[in-house]
């Protein structure tokens, strides 16, 4: 029986320039954290609330049209996604590292440790280790792949029993009370510890949440989002108050960002993905540069952080103004050969990986049909 052809569905732009928009807020934190102190978290925030929107979506396709998860092809595209690209980043740190030692990581002997806090998706977790600086984003990347390790798994549980709607309660509730737990214990016992409390993914999987439940919901959520004055406020809404939380003084330190800023960010976020979403008309020609950003957003996000570091010697400061000008340019440089490399290798292995278990699918759903 021959393999039926994959459908490949179009982008939707305007999730592309929500990427571009998000990264962009990463990008300016990260050149300048005096003045964007808020601007990186997010960014971030706008990246959870999509994935959970998107890769909730690719799970409940499989469960409709299979009545099943098929983890196996799940978990492979997330390989042939991320991991290029990440190959290639660590891979030349790894060699700038041990040659030049720029950062001084050959010197301190955390090289080693470092790279496998980075492919072990490890960086958001408290380590009996030393890590590189030159790693700190991929907290991020940590979250959402942990999260993606029992996430189909419970969405699978509770569709079959028509529990979606508990799934997401008891969800947001277990992290809620997590993140308190945390909050509180560093409050107490070590209030210097923000910076770990920040990256633990208690503190920012409600935003992986919320965006399953808009997928999950679509339907009626959409619903609410009718006419062009409600989705212009909504719009304006939404993004009036991202771009005053990018201003948040020292919002990844402070526990009142946590409960108050990181959920308002979310709820902010979830709108714009709404509303990107639901869109049935082009994106007006003015935001093709922020969709060709959001097209190369992982690897800009992936680099963006170490050239600074390695073009700043190491130091984290705001940036003079050429030398972080100089900085955007070469992430989008590197990311923009990452994207047609490294990556498009990794989207041609996933279209062979595709015909090739869709063939074993096939045939085994024909063996189970005979037997």
């Amino acid at each position: 029986m021959a393999a039926p052809r994959t459908t490949v569905l179009p982008r939707l732009d305007g999730l592309d320039v929500l990427r571009g928009a998000a990264v962009g807020a990463v990008l300016l934190g990260h050149s300048w954290p005096g003045i964007f102190q808020g601007a990186g978290i997010v960014g971030v925030i706008v990246f959870f609330v999509l994935s959970g929107y998107l890769i909730t979506g690719v799970l409940l396709k499989d469960v409709e049209r299979h009545r099943r998860i098929r983890y196996g092809r799940f978990y492979a595209h997330r390989a042939f996604r991320l991991l290029p690209a990440l190959v290639a980043f660590l891979g030349v740190y790894a060699v700038v590292e041990l040659t030049a030692d720029v950062l001084g990581d050959r010197s301190k002997g955390i090289i080693g440790y470092t790279l496998l806090a980075g492919f072990g998706y490890l960086k958001d977790l408290p380590l009996p280790f030393d890590v590189s600086m030159a790693i700190g984003p991929l907290w991020t990347l940590a979250v959402e792949e942990q999260f993606y390790l029992i996430w189909p798994a419970l969405l699978l549980f509770a569709m079959r029993r028509h529990r979606q709607g508990r799934l997401l309660g008891w969800s947001a509730a277990v992290v809620l009370s997590l993140m308190t737990a945390s909050v509180l214990a560093m409050l107490i016992l070590a209030p210097q510890l923000h910076s770990l409390v920040y990256a633990l993914p208690t503190t920012w999987g409600l935003g992986l949440i919320v965006g399953s439940g808009v997928r999950m919901y679509r339907v009626h959520i959409f619903g609410w989002f009718k006419g062009h004055r409600l989705r212009q406020a909504a719009l304006l809404t939404s993004v009036f108050v991202l771009a005053t939380l990018v201003f948040v003084p020292k919002a990844n330190e402070s526990p009142a960002f946590f409960f108050l800023g990181g959920p308002l960010a979310m709820a902010a976020a979830a709108v714009l993905v709404v509303l990107a979403a639901s869109r049935t008309k082009m994106m007006p020609a003015w935001t093709r540069a922020l969709q060709a950003l959001g097209t190369i957003s992982y690897s800009a996000y992936l680099w963006n952080y170490i050239v600074i570091l390695w073009l700043n010697g190491g130091s984290t400061a705001d940036l003079p103004p050429l030398v972080a000008v100089a900085a955007i340019l070469l992430t989008l440089l590197v990311a923009f050969i990452s994207w047609h490399t490294v990556e498009r290798l990794g989207r041609m292995a996933r279209a062979r990986f595709d015909r090739y278990y869709e063939e074993r699918w096939n045939t085994w759903q024909a063996a189970e049909m005979r037997g």
